[in-house]
C-alpha cells in the first residue's frame, strides 16, 4: 500500500470514474486500474461495483475512503506547514537585546515583519549586553541584539550596524545651539553618566580625559533611555548612543553631533551549537535594514536641526 495507490482510489470516489481520475491524475485508464488492483489485492476486499456508466464504492470502500481523508488531510496539513516555514511563517524566535533598542526602536520594526507573518511568535527579552551574550551562549535564545563582541565559546557575532555618539542637552541649555558639541566644550558640566562596567562609557570617559576637560558627574545611570530622561528633566548634559534618543521630543532633548567621535557597534549574537533558522535570518536581516534606515533618519533630523 502507497501514497499514489491511496492517491488514485481517494480520486475514483470523488469522480465516480476511473476515466476521470486517471485524467485529474495523468495517468492512463489501465495505470489506475492496476494501482486499484494492487490497493484491493492488499487489503484484502473488493473497493468498488463497476458499473457501465461508472463505479460505485463497496462498504468497505466507504469506510476506507473515511481513513484516507485523514491521510490526505494530514499530508495537506504537513505541505501548509511547510510552506509557512519556508515563507518564515511559522514557529517561535526567542530574541534578546540591550534595554535602549527594546523599548522605542524595535517594537515598530518588529511590528512591521510580524504583520505578513501572522503564524509566527516571539518572544523578546532586554538585558544589558554582557548577559545578554550569556543568554544566547546558554539558556536556548536564537537571536541576541547586543553592543558587545567578546570571546565567548558557543555564540557567533556578526556586525549588525555601527552609529556615532551624541549629545543630549536640555532645550534650554547655553549649548543648545552650537552645531557640534565638543568634549572641551563640556568642561565643568553636570553630566550624567553611564556605570562604570558599560564599555562604551569608557571610551566617552576617555575622550573627556584626552582634552583635559572634567566634567562634574551628579549621576551614574544603567540605561542610556535613562540618561536621556533625566537630561529632558534638566539634571545636566549627557553622551549616548542616537537611539536612545528615540521617542524625545525637540522639546525635550537637544540632539547634537559629539566630538571626538566615539563609534558603537552593535552585533548580532547567535549560538555557534547550533544553525540559525530560516525565518530568524530574516528577522535579522529586516532589522539590519530599518535600523540602518532610523540611524540615517536621526542624521537628517539632527543636520536639519542644525541648518
Amino acid at each position: 500500500m502507497n501514497i499514489r495507490q491511496l492517491e488514485a482510489f481517494k480520486t475514483i470516489m470523488e469522480l465516480g470514474s476511473f476515466t476521470r481520475a486517471a485524467e485529474k491524475l495523468h495517468l492512463s485508464q489501465p495505470a489506475v486500474s492496476k494501482l486499484i488492483f494492487l490497493l484491493e489485492r492488499k487489503c484484502g476486499f473488493a473497493l468498488f461495483h463497476r458499473q457501465k456508466n461508472g463505479v460505485i464504492p463497496t462498504a468497505e470502500g466507504q469506510m476506507l475512503y473515511s481513513e484516507v481523508e485523514r491521510v490526505f488531510l494530514s499530508v495537506d496539513s504537513v505541505s501548509a506547514r511547510a510552506r509557512a516555514i519556508r515563507q518564515f511563517d511559522y514557529g517561535e524566535i526567542k530574541l534578546v537585546t540591550f534595554p535602549s533598542l527594546a523599548t522605542r526602536v524595535l517594537p515598530p520594526i518588529l511590528a512591521e515583519f510580524l504583520t505578513s507573518r501572522p503564524a509566527l511568535r516571539v518572544t523578546m527579552s532586554s538585558r544589558n549586553s554582557w548577559l545578554l551574550v550569556d543568554r544566547v551562549a546558554s539558556q536556548g535564545v536564537d537571536v541576541g541584539f547586543g553592543m558587545v563582541a567578546s570571546e565567548r565559546p558557543g555564540v557567533r557575532f556578526e556586525k549588525l550596524c555601527s552609529m556615532e555618539a551624541v549629545c543630549v542637552l536640555p532645550p534650554s541649555h547655553p549649548l543648545a545651539d552650537r552645531p557640534v558639541i565638543r568634549a572641551e566644550d563640556l568642561h565643568g558640566e553636570r553630566f550624567v553618566a553611564m556605570v562604570e562596567e558599560d564599555r562604551a562609557q569608557l571610551q566617552i570617559d576617555n575622550a573627556f580625559a584626552e582634552c583635559g576637560a572634567e566634567r562634574e558627574i551628579i549621576l551614574k545611570v544603567q540605561l542610556t533611555e535613562a540618561c536621556c530622561s533625566f537630561v529632558a528633566a534638566g539634571v545636566g548634559v549627557a553622551v549616548v548612543d542616537p537611539l536612545s534618543t528615540v521617542g524625545f521630543g525637540p522639546e525635550q532633548l537637544v540632539v547634537r553631533p559629539f566630538r571626538p567621535a566615539v563609534s558603537y557597534d552593535i552585533w548580532v549574537v547567535t549560538p555557534s551549537f547550533r544553525e540559525t533558522s530560516l525565518s530568524a535570518q530574516a528577522l535579522i536581516s529586516h532589522v539590519r535594514a530599518q535600523l540602518a534606515r532610523k540611524l540615517d533618519e536621526i542624521a537628517r533630523v539632527i543636520g536639519s536641526e542644525n541648518s
